[in-house]
């Protein structure tokens, strides 16, 4: 049976429309269920104790797995005839919550990874049969609420057509049936006008980019007339952005530490505009090659401004984290997370995301990552 679990791609930044926050219970059942509701979407933002690594992080996350499996089992139980069990229902599709169910790790995990772990493959099927059944039990349920539907439909609209898409181009080398993929994105956006479909619409961009069509605009285009209100947001925005390549940016804040910062006053220099976050794992692997890149050509005129894309309950960790990484160049932090102000204005949906400027203050990439970032940089300086 096909899964409609959210199959999120961790390294494309997709943002998923699920939120993991208490959901309001409706006024005439403010009762225990939702405090239990609450309680069990708190634990899926759980993360480990500060330093865990490793085998130990492999440990912690299957039993703070199984925890949230069993707790997520017990409210549908609990509760048969009330239709927040689907948003319990939901927690347990989703790959990131999937126990591993670890029999043991050897002492060279470190050394050579999953090969030092051996699961229970017995307690993995009983637990993917239980999920199964339970899915099929939603399917075909009259009680589902709206927006848990529309996550249903989006799991299936991204594991089965945007996921195989993307597989195909970047596995084998073929390009997609894109008159499927066109219709099935276009269906799921008029079923749902109000889903953020940011997210999907930045995927779609990039997979027809790589599938050899370079001009954005025109790829967006077909959604212009979309019901669906962030496509259409999308498309302006994005136009709003390229523009940036033919205008000098503007940038203006007080940074974390204090240093007001103006990317107008670094005209005639070369800038690299960093969007992370504390949480992204390729943010922190290529903060080295950043750093490698800033000390070899900071004084002939390199310079780097960061911002964040956490919430604001992450403030003290990414304080702690840039001074931990030895980050001097000035940050940008109003955590709001995805609705950081700039990221909102420069449509960034995804991080990464390096927008590189030339002396002019002109937009002249937004992939200058690992070993491209310094040539870029040489050739921008006119070394």
């Amino acid at each position: 049976m096909q899964r409609f679990a959210l199959l999120v791609a961790a390294v494309l930044g997709l943002a998923v429309a699920f939120s993991a926050q208490p959901q309001p219970a409706p006024a005439a059942v403010a009762d225990a269920a939702q405090t239990e509701l609450n309680a069990l979407l708190a634990l899926t933002t759980e993360r480990p104790p500060e330093g865990t690594q490793g085998a130990g992080h492999y440990r912690w996350f299957d039993r703070q797995t199984r925890l949230i499996g069993t707790t997520a089992f017990a409210f549908i139980e609990k509760y048969p005839q009330d239709p927040r069990r689907w948003r319990a229902a939901l927690i347990l599709q989703q790959r990131r919550f999937h126990p591993r169910f670890v029999v043991s790790i050897a002492d060279n995990y470190d050394e050579v990874g999953e090969a030092a772990v051996v699961l229970d493959k017995e307690a993995i099927a009983a637990w993917d049969q239980r999920v199964d059944a339970l899915e099929a039990a939603l399917r075909a349920a009259d009680d589902v609420p709206p927006d848990v539907m529309e996550q249903v439909e989006f799991g299936d609209l991204w594991g089965g057509t945007v996921m195989p898409a993307l597989q195909a181009l970047h596995e084998k080398q073929i390009t997609p049936d894109w008159t499927v993929v066109d219709a099935a994105i276009s269906g799921f956006l008029a079923r749902w006008p109000a889903s953020d479909s940011t997210g999907m619409m930045s995927i779609y961009a990039s997979l027809k980019k790589q599938s050899g069509e370079t001009d954005e605009l025109a790829v967006l285009q077909k959604f212009a007339d979309s019901p669906n209100r962030a496509a259409r947001d999308y498309l302006k925005a994005r136009e709003r952005f390229l523009q940036l390549s033919h205008t000098p940016f503007e940038m203006a804040f007080t940074a974390l530490d204090g240093r007001e910062v103006d990317v107008a006053k670094l005209r005639g220099k070369v800038v690299l505009i960093e969007f992370w976050a504390t949480w992204c794992g390729p943010c922190i692997a290529e903060l080295p090659n950043i750093h490698a890149v800033y000390d070899q050509y900071h004084d002939q005129g390199f310079e780097i401004v960061g911002v964040s894309v956490d919430s604001e309950k992450d403030r003290r960790k990414f304080i702690d984290l840039v001074a931990e990484k030895q980050i001097t160049w000035p940050q940008h932090f109003d955590g709001r997370g995805w609705k950081n102000q700039y990221a909102v204005e420069f449509t960034v949906t995804g991080v990464p995301a390096m927008l590189l400027l030339d002396k002019q203050g002109l937009l002249v990439s937004t992939d200058a990552r690992g070993p491209k970032l310094g040539a870029e940089v040489k050739r921008l300086l006119g070394l």
